[in-house]
C-alpha cells in the first residue's frame, strides 16, 4: 500500500489540526487568525469559481452560489467590520501590554 491510502487519513488529520489552531486563535481573538481566515476564504471563493462555472441550473448552482455568498461574507465581515478590527486591535494591544509588563 502506498499512496492516498496512507498518506490521506495522515493529511487530514494535519488539515483539521490546522483549522483547530486557527480556530482557537480566533476564539481568543488574535490578529494572525483573522488574517489566515480571509485568506482562506479567497482561496475558497477562487476554488468554487470553476464549480459554479460549470454547474448546471438547480441544486449544483444554488449550493455553489451559496458557499461564495457564505465565503465573501464571512471574509468582508472579518476585514470591513470596525467592532471586529477594534476586538481583534484591543486584543494585540493587550497582549504587548502583558509581554512588556513580565520584562520588567
Amino acid at each position: 500500500m502506498s499512496g492516498l491510502e496512507l498518506a490521506g487519513p495522515l493529511i487530514m488529520l494535519l488539515l483539521g489540526t490546522g483549522y483547530a489552531v486557527v480556530g482557537w486563535g480566533l476564539f481568543r481573538l488574535r490578529n494572525w487568525a483573522r488574517v489566515i481566515v480571509m485568506l482562506l476564504m479567497v482561496i475558497e471563493v477562487a476554488g468554487l469559481v470553476p464549480r459554479i462555472s460549470m454547474a448546471k441550473l438547480g441544486a449544483p448552482l444554488f449550493w455553489y452560489g451559496m458557499q461564495i455568498a457564505v465565503a465573501v461574507a464571512t471574509g468582508w465581515y472579518l476585514a470591513q467590520a470596525p467592532t471586529v478590527i477594534d476586538a481583534f486591535a484591543k486584543q494585540s494591544q493587550r497582549s504587548a501590554r502583558i509581554l512588556t509588563d513580565k520584562s520588567e
